[in-house]
């Protein structure tokens, strides 16, 4: 098993998005979300995604050389055609607008439609969170999850993220899906035989199932029942039908190449701590210190800076057959 740096990780991800179509543009800041992810130990949304990236753009689902524009704008808001193009690059093409609005209104917003994947969710949070600002991401995914009471998927595992600035380097940062675990631990557990535990998915006939591929036939099932439910709707609500963008039970499917492009959407919201208070990090901190005084609470963020820090120094482990499956499909 091949140890790599992280800027190999991004290189080699750059490269092959670069070979199956992708602008310049489209391929760096993937190549850096995806370097990112496995950064902090998250190979399901890291390199595991990648053969899903490279196929979309090879099949037309994720548009190769998409120029996400700017299309409306106030005091606070922008709007942000993703051209069917990848979600990040959409993003940063108002991320600047979007710090400048809040800084100068106290809240700014963005939304985004026609997009794709956001991948982990905690990436945008985080450039946010490193530039003081509170932030939160909504975004909505291809149906997998049944409503609380249902037996058919209906929305995505719609996840949410959270930031927020701290004293240090890392910020404060929560990130979740609104199903009970990832599509992508069902896929894994599905490839490789093993069994889930109990309490993630109903088969087809809408009965609990601990087989993964009876799970993949049938749905997932929201964390917390009803309280998940409701997490998901709302997810799906400011990320499809705030930005003009398609519903869970409308997008093509994520894990696929047929239906064509997506088109969910995502909403950001960042917003600027002085304009409503003094001292918000230091009160923060104090808040953190109060909670893990004689406590075995970890912060949310922590493990993740921790896992980042550890790969930098070290490297990550890449399986021989993760690298090949890449450099096969990039060929």
């Amino acid at each position: 098993m091949p140890l790599m740096t992280l800027q190999a990780i991004e290189s080699l991800c750059y490269d092959a998005l670069l070979s199956v179509g992708a602008s310049d543009a489209q391929a760096a800041v993937v190549a850096e979300e995806i370097a990112d992810a496995e950064a902090e130990g998250i190979r399901n949304v890291g390199l595991g995604y990648m053969h899903l990236y490279l196929k979309h753009l090879r099949c037309g689902k994720v548009k190769a050389g998409a120029q996400p524009t700017i299309v409306k704008t106030s005091a606070a808001a922008t709007v942000i055609d993703a051209d069917f193009g990848f979600c990040h690059h959409a993003y940063l093409q108002g991320e600047a607008r979007l710090i400048e609005t809040a800084r100068a209104q106290g809240v700014g917003l963005m939304a985004i439609h026609q997009s794709s994947s956001a991948g982990v969710l905690g990436w945008f949070v985080r450039r946010l969170a490193r530039q003081g600002l509170v932030a939160l991401i909504f975004a909505n995914s291809s149906k997998a999850v049944a409503a609380h009471g249902g037996k058919v998927p209906f929305f995505g595992t719609n996840p949410f993220a959270f930031g927020a600035p701290r004293a240090g380097d890392d910020p404060l940062v929560i990130d979740m899906a609104t199903a009970s675990t990832a599509r992508v631990n069902i896929v894994k557990a599905a490839r490789e035989g093993q069994p889930l535990a109990p309490g993630h998915a109903i088969d087809a006939e809408g009965n609990p199932t601990t087989n993964a591929e009876a799970a993949l036939k049938g749905a997932q099932l929201p964390v917390g029942g009803p309280k998940g439910f409701g997490l998901g709707l709302m997810v799906d609500v400011l990320g499809g039908v705030l930005t003009g963008s398609n519903c869970s039970y409308e997008a093509s499917m994520f894990a696929t190449t047929e239906g064509g492009p997506p088109n969910v959407g995502q909403t950001i919201i960042a917003m600027d701590p002085e304009f409503y208070s003094d001292g918000f990090v230091t009160h923060l901190e104090t808040m953190f210190s109060a909670l893990t005084d004689g406590n075995d609470v970890r912060i949310p963020g922590e493990r993740r800076a921790e896992a980042r820090a550890y790969h930098e120094a070290h490297g990550v482990d890449v399986p021989d057959s993760l690298l090949a499956q890449i450099r096969e499909l990039s060929a």
